[in-house]
C-alpha cells in the first residue's frame, strides 16, 4: 500500500467544496461549530466560540443553520455513489440538519451516540461512608483527590471490555479498558497502559495553585465604595461652589432640584452628617447611589469600604499564607458569623489562638474584641470584611453543614497546610500514649480535607465513621511520623466484557477517590442548560447504497473526550471507527471543517488519503504536523482517488 497523502486548504466550507470535481470523494466526516453554540455560549455552558466568557481567544466563527442547504448540496455532489456522510452535532441541530440533508438527497440511517468506568463493586467514599460504586446515587457526595466533596449528577450503568486491576494495599479494581487513572507522577493513564509495579496516585491533585488574594474581589459590588468624580458640584442641580464642602452641604440638606430630595438622608436611613461627609470627600458606597440613582454619575471603584459606620482601609492583596489559613481553619472547626461580624469559640487558656486572630485582623486595619467568661472566650471581629474574607472559603452554618469552597482548594502549600493546623487546633487531640493525632468533624468535607492533607505529608492517615446521640461524624487518625508507602498495581487481569457504573460529578473535571485513596478519572459532563450533554450526535447519512465493513458495531462509540485540546477537538479513534466502516484502504476521506485535523489522523492511520479545510491558519498548522507526524505525505500536487479522476485543488 503507498504512503497516504494529504493536501490542506484555508477557507470558507463551502467555497472549497465548489472547487472540488463531482463524484470525487469516498467518504465525508465533519463537525461544523453549529449555531446552537451561540446560546449555550449565552448561557455559560461552552467555551467554544470566539470571545468565549471564559477565553479571549479568536477560535472560531459559527456556521449558521440558514447555510446547511447549500453546504449539503455540495457534500452530496462530490461523494461517489454509494458513500457514507457522517456529521457531528449536538441534539439540537440534529433535528435542523436531518432534513434539510434529506432534502439534499441523503437518505438518513440513525444518529450514533458519542458517549470510561469502574466495576459496581468499586468502594468509593461518600459522606455515608464507604459504598459500592453501584450504590451511589445522584445527590451523594463523593471525595475529591484534593480533599474536598462534590455532588453526584447523574449515574450509568454500561458494558465494555475490563480488566481487573490488584494494587499492593489488597485492593481490588474492575475498570474498563480506557478508564484514565492517574500515576503517582500525576500524569493520566488508561487502565490497559497499567502494568505490575507502576506506582497509582494517592495524593491530592493540584491544577494550580494561587499565592494571593485581591480583596476587591472578595468584597460585593453594594458594599464597595466609588469615587465622585467633580466634587465642587451638586450632583442634582449642577450648581458649583467654592469648595467641596460647601457642595456637600447643598447635597445633603439643602438641594432643592427634583431628582434630589430633602429627606434623602432620611430614606438611606442614615444623618445628613454622615452623607455630608462622605460626599465631601468625593466618596459614595455604591449602595447609596443606587439608592439615589447617582449610579450613572459614579467613577473609578476606590480602596475603601464603608464598616458599621466606620472607613475600613485594606490593603489591596493578602498573601494566602501559613496565617490566613490557620485563622480560616479555625474559623471552619470553631467559628460562626454573627451580624456583621466574625465570632471564633475558644478556651479561655488558648491565649496563642486569641493573639493569631487579632494579629490578623489588625494586619488588615480591623479590631478584634475577646471575651473571658469563666473558662470560655469569644473572639470578636466587628467588620463585614472579615465576614467576606472567611466566607471566601468556608461555606455551611454549622458543624454539620460547614465545608471549604473551590477556591481554598487551589491555594499555596503553606496556607492549605495552615487549614490543617487550624482545624487541628479546633477539633483535634493529641494522645501521648499513642503518640498519634486525633481529628473528630461532623462535618465529612472537612475531615476529607484532614485525611487527604494528612496523607499529603506522608503521615498514614486512617477514617472512619463514628456514631453518637447527635449526627455522628469522623475520626481521622494519623501518626505524625509513620511514612506512607506507594501503592503499586501487583496484578492485571483481562475480564472481557463486564457489567460497569460511571458517575458525573458538578463543576469538575472528572476526578475523584476509590475507598483506598487512589485517583480515577471519570466521565466529563459536556454542554447544555436543562439535562448537561453527557453525548454527542454523529448523524449517519448515506448516498445510494453501501453495506459497511462490519455490521457489529454498536451504535454508541465510547471513547473519552480530549481535555486541553484544539478547541472542540473530537478524539481521533471515534473517526477511526467511522473511516474503517465505510472506507477501504487508499481512499479519500475529507473534512470541510477539520480544526485540528482529527478526522485526517484517522484517515491516515488506515492508509485513506485525506484533504482538508479550515478558516482557522492555526488549525491548519496543527493539522499538517500531527499528519506528518502521523506518516502521511503532503502532496502539492493533485491527489487521485481512486477510481476517481484527479482533484484539481490547490493550497
Amino acid at each position: 500500500m503507498s504512503q497516504p497523502r494529504f493536501q490542506l486548504t484555508q477557507g470558507d466550507a463551502v467555497a472549497w467544496l465548489r472547487t472540488l470535481p463531482a463524484a470525487s470523494v469516498d467518504l465525508v466526516i465533519t463537525d461544523p461549530p453549529y449555531e446552537s453554540l451561540e446560546k449555550h455560549r449565552a448561557i455559560g455552558t461552552t467555551t467554544r466560540l470566539k470571545h468565549s466568557k471564559a477565553s479571549s481567544n479568536d477560535w472560531f466563527s459559527i456556521f449558521p443553520n440558514d447555510r446547511f442547504p447549500e453546504l449539503f448540496a455540495e457534500v452530496f455532489r462530490v461523494l461517489k455513489k454509494d458513500t457514507h456522510f457522517y456529521l457531528f452535532c449536538d441534539p439540537e441541530t440534529m433535528f435542523v440538519a436531518k432534513p434539510l440533508a434529506e432534502a439534499a438527497g441523503f437518505k438518513f440511517w440513525k444518529p450514533l451516540i458519542w458517549d470510561k468506568c469502574l466495576g459496581p463493586d468499586t468502594p468509593v467514599w461518600t459522606e455515608r461512608g464507604v459504598v459500592r460504586i453501584a450504590d451511589v446515587v445522584p445527590g451523594d457526595r463523593v471525595a475529591l483527590p484534593e480533599g474536598g466533596t462534590t455532588a453526584v449528577k447523574a449515574v450509568r450503568r454500561t458494558k465494555a471490555p475490563s480488566l481487573k486491576l490488584s494494587l499492593s494495599d489488597g485492593t481490588e479494581l474492575i475498570a474498563s479498558r480506557d478508564h484514565r487513572f492517574m500515576r503517582a507522577n500525576g500524569s493520566l493513564c488508561e487502565a490497559n497502559e497499567l502494568g505490575v509495579g507502576d506506582a497509582i496516585c494517592t495524593r491530592p491533585v493540584r491544577t494550580r495553585t494561587a499565592t494571593s488574594l485581591a480583596l476587591d474581589d472578595v468584597i460585593p459590588e453594594d458594599d464597595a465604595v466609588y469615587e465622585l468624580p467633580d466634587v465642587n458640584s451638586c450632583l442634582w442641580c449642577g450648581e458649583v461652589f467654592e469648595n467641596s464642602r460647601a457642595a456637600a452641604a447643598h447635597q445633603a440638606r439643602w438641594c432643592e432640584a427634583p431628582t434630589s430630595k430633602r429627606e434623602m438622608a432620611e430614606r438611606l436611613g442614615i444623618s445628613a452628617k454622615r452623607l455630608r461627609r462622605w460626599m465631601s470627600e468625593g466618596r459614595i458606597p455604591r449602595a447609596w447611589a443606587t439608592a439615589l440613582g447617582l449610579e450613572d454619575k459614579l467613577g473609578k471603584r476606590i480602596q475603601c469600604q464603608l464598616q458599621n459606620d466606620v472607613e475600613v482601609w485594606y490593603p489591596r492583596t493578602i498573601p494566602l499564607d501559613y496565617e490566613l489559613g490557620k485563622v480560616i481553619g479555625l474559623f471552619a472547626a470553631e467559628g460562626f458569623c454573627a451580624p456583621n461580624s466574625v465570632a471564633f469559640a475558644l478556651h479561655a487558656n488558648e491565649k496563642h489562638l486569641q493573639a493569631t486572630i487579632a494579629r490578623f485582623a489588625r494586619s488588615l486595619g480591623l479590631l478584634a474584641h475577646v471575651d473571658i467568661d469563666g473558662n470560655k472566650a469569644l473572639v470578636q471581629v466587628h467588620y463585614k470584611l472579615m465576614t467576606y474574607l472567611v466566607r471566601h472559603f468556608v461555606g455551611g452554618e454549622n458543624a454539620q453543614t460547614k465545608y471549604f469552597k473551590p477556591s481554598l482548594y487551589g491555594t499555596s502549600d503553606a496556607f492549605r497546610h495552615g487549614v490543617l493546623d487550624g482545624l487541628l487546633e479546633g477539633d483535634g487531640h493529641w494522645s501521648h500514649e499513642e503518640q498519634r493525632e486525633t481529628y473528630r468533624s461532623a462535618s465529612w468535607d472537612l475531615a476529607m480535607f484532614v485525611r487527604r492533607e494528612a496523607e499529603a505529608r506522608d503521615r498514614n492517615p486512617t477514617i472512619r465513621r463514628f456514631e453518637n446521640d447527635h449526627a455522628g461524624g469522623w475520626v481521622v487518625r494519623f501518626d505524625p511520623i509513620k511514612r506512607r508507602e506507594q501503592t503499586t498495581v501487583v496484578g492485571v487481569e483481562e475480564l472481557g466484557e463486564e457489567e460497569l457504573v460511571d458517575i458525573s460529578v458538578e463543576d469538575r473535571d472528572e476526578l475523584f477517590l476509590v475507598a483506598n485513596g487512589v485517583v480515577t478519572h471519570n466521565c466529563k459532563i459536556g454542554m447544555g442548560y436543562h439535562y448537561r450533554a453527557r453525548y454527542e450526535c454523529v448523524l449517519f447519512f448515506e448516498k445510494g447504497k453501501r453495506k459497511l465493513n462490519d455490521l457489529g458495531i454498536a451504535d454508541i462509540l465510547e471513547q473519552p473526550r480530549i481535555n486541553n485540546g484544539y478547541p472542540a477537538e473530537k478524539p481521533p479513534e471515534v473517526s477511526e471507527i467511522l473511516v474503517k466502516q465505510s472506507t477501504e484502504p487508499g481512499q479519500l476521506v475529507i473534512d470541510p471543517f477539520m480544526g485540528s485535523g482529527s478526522a485526517g489522523v484517522a484517515a491516515i492511520r488506515n492508509g485513506r488519503n485525506f484533504r482538508g479545510n479550515d478558516l482557522c491558519a492555526e488549525a491548519i498548522d496543527i493539522a499538517r504536523s500531527r499528519l506528518l507526524e502521523g506518516g502521511a505525505s503532503e502532496d502539492a500536487a493533485p491527489l487521485r482517488a481512486e477510481p476517481a479522476p484527479q482533484l484539481g485543488l490547490t493550497l
